[in-house]
């Protein structure tokens, strides 16, 4: 038997799930539209062709095709045909999906018509507006969205009617228009609009009580264009302005009539009396009162609040020993006037005079005691008698005591004692153990997901151990996750426990009621427009033919969320035929450009060659600095990452001294004032890189630096792979070429290290390795953790490198949180670091002709360590710190090979966003790796303030020199130094 089939599913709107189900169904019950005994009796025809249509395209999308249930060379089944429905809607693209069935020979052919929805992506306004188009959007936007459906332009008209007749437009029209266009599937919302004349206000009167005028509202006035919103912000404006003054029961309505275009404002006038709260008998300190009883906050009288200040002033008294305090209020009127009176009767103040714990037998007191409250010597506070008995009894309970009773006593003194004498109490506590029980038996019944060894793995409890209702609440929580991981929604773990031998054994048996386990069909991924359906999934943990479970969906989540280029990501499971269910992956795209500038002033000590004969000099100077970002997010759709950064700081350059050192030259003309300082690096980045874990970060660096002895000028590329190894553990492998430049040094020639004199401009070719250990809290502002940084590299002359040298740098950071009433942080830090050179022989000439062989051993200028300064040891002057043989006679750092730096720093929260700092700083520099000595370690102490400011923590330190020593003759290191800086020290 042949038939001809149709079905047509619409709505406007498939939001609602239960719309999609009666779609469903009604398709179940017509789509062949054939005599069901008939059916009884044929074979399902065998399906020859399915073929997907919309709008006269054939359909060719592989999300769409990749949903249909229905496949060629099958039997035809309407739960296929069902299903394949479920899954189109769930795109949310039609309002129409039309199926017919055409009989062939050898079988049938499906024809799926699919009418696709046209959101509205712009709106239009046209004519003669009147108000604003700004004003038209955000009424339209407020009630319908930005995005409006298309089947609701006439609701959006009266809305805009409204807008209009409430600004005086009376007799506006609107007329609204939809322009629906193809491939993208796109509409235009469009209102014609005529606003007409807008009336005025033509007389204002007011209504005023009491008979004692107020001052009145003058905003709004005789002749200005009637507009109801601009009339209620100003009556609005008039009652804040009375409750400022006291009035906090003032109100003022109006009401308009409308006499052809001219508008009779009528506004009534309440001012109601002038509120004062007063306050009686015991007194409350003046700093909580506004606290206490928010009247003035609130602006408002009522007797829910009045009743609930009366019991906040009777919290705020408990909770300092007044047991007996009462607070009550009462009202107080006169003509125009309203007093709220607290009457407060503090009565005696308790004190604990001491603790005394009894019964307890099998739980030593040393365990009991923390769990006390009170201490003597404490305010009484029965609230926390009543919790210290709570946490004993808890305490109990978890060690097997399930039927243990702990009761607090109070023995309070006779009432006959003075009220001004604080009245000691002493508290006992007294605990009827009774039996401990213990497990006898665990067992699980009704497990077939999960065998009998998988779910005693999860089990924490055994036999024998102490029973615990908690731990059997844990138990079941860590089983019922277990089977949602699985897929198993409806899964219901009914523990069951049995007391017997006078309760002292438990039997406890896990009632396991799995229900079905529902699998994922198809994953449905939406709103993805630049980034590839690709990228999408590589990241989720949700597969088809996988169990649906929680925590892949919950990771799937933070997954999408870590890539960084959706502002929303949402999983939603979509109701189909069980077990097998769709997961619908809706994301909304950050946008893909993102900029970034902001400015500052870093303020610091610095070395100039201003003494005598071009010795170092100390100057502090403050260098305003900027800085501009460009990055472009999800090139091509694939996480790629492209980023632009700028900075410039305004930077005075060193005059030099010429060669023989006797004298100062003067500053040439571009070595004045200016942006001489600056940092300008491009990255490009390509997360799981050949599809490994590993992301791929490729840096091109334009860097300029003034340093207390020297100048340079780098250009280099970088290549890097890192990837996260472990939870806590990140490793990373790169190469660089760079070339360094060295200018300005204020050296003479002779005083200039070997190296600098061959190499002032030397290209490095080196390889590097990190690995990082991070356990902060938090990254920005630690309280707890540790962080490990371990960094190693080598330039060899091998890889294209003119000099080489291996270097090690190791850094340990620790961070603890101390137990204080105020936030207290302790951070200690540890650096140490050492490095070698390849010896390489160099063959000069020399002025008189003469050929001469150098060997070079050490590391140019921008690979030596410096120390000193506010990220190091803060003590001393930027690059001032060293032993005697890296400073030269006059006085600047030349680096070294090694270097050691020790950091304490304790932070004390003042307020909110403000701490202060009190440090203590040692290290050195030496000039090779084996001088290295915790012996010659400068020390240094201080103090300073952090600022957590919108831009970065602001630091503010003057550090001090413990041990000033003369390293250039004739000069003395200075005993303090100031830092001011943006970002934290370590």
């Amino acid at each position: 038997m042949a038939c001809n089939a149709r079905v047509r599913i619409q709505n406007a709107n498939y939001d609602t799930a239960w719309v999609k189900g009666v779609a469903c169904l009604y398709f179940a019950f017509c789509i062949l539209h054939c005599d069901g005994a008939a059916l009884a009796q044929t074979p399902a025809p065998t399906i020859t062709e399915v073929r997907v249509e919309q709008e006269g395209r054939v359909v060719s999308d592989a999300l769409v095709l990749g949903l249909l249930e229905t496949t060629v060379g099958e039997p035809l089944s309407m739960a296929d045909v069902r299903e394949s429905i479920t899954h189109l809607t769930s795109l949310g693209r039609y309002e129409d999906i039309q199926v017919f069935q055409e009989a062939v020979s050898g079988g049938t052919k499906l024809r799926f018509q699919l009418f696709p929805l046209h959101p509205v992506d712009r709106l239009e306004f046209r004519g003669v507006l009147g108000l604003s188009e700004g004003e038209l959007r955000r009424a339209v936007a407020e009630r319908f969205g930005t995005a409006p459906l298309a089947s609701r332009a006439p609701d959006v008209a009266r809305t805009l009617e409204l807008v209009y007749h409430d600004a005086g437009y009376l007799r506006a029209r609107i007329t609204p228009r939809i322009d629906i266009t193809h491939d993208p599937d796109r509409a235009s919302m469009t209102f014609g609009i005529e606003a007409g004349t807008r009336a005025r206000i033509a007389r204002v009167e007011f209504d005023v009580e009491p008979t004692s005028t107020p001052p009145l509202p003058t905003a709004v006035t005789t002749g200005q264009p009637y507009d109801n919103t601009a009339i209620l912000a100003a009556l609005q404006s008039y009652e804040e302005t009375q409750r400022e003054r006291g009035y906090y029961e003032a109100r003022a309505t109006h009401s308009v009539d409308f006499v052809g275009d001219d508008a009779i404002v009528r506004i009534s006038i309440d001012q109601g009396p002038l509120v004062a709260v007063a306050f009686a008998g015991d007194p409350l300190p003046e700093s909580e009162r506004d606290r206490l009883v928010p009247v003035r906050a609130e602006g408002a009288t009522d007797e829910d609040l009045l009743e609930d200040s009366s019991l906040a002033i009777e919290a705020y008294l408990h909770e300092r020993g007044y047991r007996d305090a009462t607070a009550t209020y009462t009202r107080e009127e006169a003509p125009g006037a309203l007093t709220i009176r607290f009457t407060i009767a503090r009565g005696s103040r308790y004190v604990v005079d001491g603790v005394s714990i009894g019964g307890n037998a099998s739980v030593p007191a040393v365990d009991i005691a923390p769990l006390v409250r009170l201490k003597e010597g404490d305010p009484f506070v029965q609230s926390a008698v009543d919790g210290s008995a709570g946490a004993i009894r808890a305490l109990y309970r978890g060690r097997g005591f399930t039927k243990a009773m702990v009761m607090a006593a109070v023995d309070l003194p006779p009432a006959g004692s003075g009220r001004d004498v604080d009245r000691r109490v002493r508290i006992r506590v007294d605990i009827v153990e009774g039996p401990q029980t213990r497990v006898s038996s665990v067992s699980v019944d009704g497990n077939t997901a999960l065998s009998e060894a998988q779910v005693q793995a999860l089990l924490s409890i055994s036999t024998g151990s102490a029973y615990s209702e908690a731990d059997v609440a844990s138990n079941q929580d860590r089983l019922d996750l277990e089977y949602r991981n699985l897929g198993y929604a409806d899964v219901v773990i009914e523990p069951r426990v049995t007391l017997s031998d006078g309760d002292t054994r438990a039997a406890i048996v896990f009632a396991v009621h799995e229900g079905p386990q529902v699998i994922v069909d198809h994953v449905i991924i939406l709103g993805n427009r630049r980034t590839s359906t690709s990228t999408i999934e590589r990241e989720l943990t949700l597969k088809p033919g996988q169990p649906l479970g929680y925590a892949a969906r919950l990771e799937s989540q933070q997954r999408l969320s870590a890539l960084g280029i959706c502002r929303r990501v949402t999983i939603t499971e979509l109701q189909g035929l069980e077990p097998r269910r769709d997961v619908l992956v809706q994301v909304e795209e950050s946008p893909p450009t993102t900029i970034g500038y902001g400015g500052g002033v870093e303020g610091g000590t610095r070395l100039r060659p201003t003494g005598p004969l071009g010795t170092a000099e100390e100057h502090f100077e403050f260098a305003p600095r900027g800085f501009f970002e460009v990055g472009r997010n999800n090139l091509w759709g694939k996480n790629r990452t492209a980023t632009l950064f700028a900075r410039a700081s305004l930077r005075p350059r060193d005059v030099v001294l010429n060669d023989a050192g006797l004298r100062l030259e003067s500053p040439s003309p571009d070595s004045g004032f200016g942006f001489n300082e600056y940092r300008v690096f491009g990255t490009y980045r390509e997360p799981k890189v050949v599809n490994s874990p590993a992301d791929l970060l490729i840096t091109a660096i334009l860097d300029q630096a003034i340093r207390s002895s020297f100048s340079f000028r780098t250009r280099e590329v970088r290549a890097e792979v890192g990837t996260r190894v472990r939870q806590y553990y990140n490793v990373a492998v790169r190469y660089s070429l760079e070339r360094t430049k060295l200018f300005d040094q204020r050296f003479t020639e002779d005083q200039k290290p070997l190296i600098d004199r061959i190499f002032p401009q030397v290209r490095l070719s080196k390889i590097a390795n990190s690995i990082i250990r991070d356990r902060r809290d938090d990254i920005v502002d630690p309280t707890r953790g540790r962080l490990v940084i371990l960094d190693a590299e080598m330039a060899a002359r091998t890889i294209g490198s003119e000099v080489g040298f291996v270097k090690v740098f190791g850094q340990l950071f620790n961070y603890f949180q101390l137990p204080s009433a105020r936030r207290m942080v302790l951070a200690t830090g540890v650096r140490i670091g050492a490095s070698h050179g390849f010896a390489r022989t160099v063959r000069l000439v020399g002025d008189d002709g003469v050929v001469r062989s150098e060997v070079v051993q050490d590391l140019p200028a921008s690979e030596r360590f410096f120390a000193g300064g506010d990220t190091t040891v803060r003590g001393f002057a930027l690059d001032r710190l060293g032993t005697p043989e890296t400073i030269s006679p006059s006085g600047f750092p030349q680096g070294g090979n090694g270097e050691v730096v020790l950091n304490a720093e304790l932070r004390v929260a003042v307020f909110k966003a403000i701490s202060a700092v009190m440090f203590v700083d040692a290290g050195n520099v030496f000039p090779t790796a084996s001088d290295l000595s915790l012996i010659d370690l400068r020390p240094s102490t201080g103090f300073g303030v952090h600022y957590r400011s919108p831009i970065g923590l602001i630091r503010v330190e003057l550090g001090i020199n413990l041990d000033p020593q003369v390293l250039v003759p004739g000069t003395l290191e200075r005993r303090t130094v100031l830092h001011v800086s943006l970002g934290p020290a370590f």
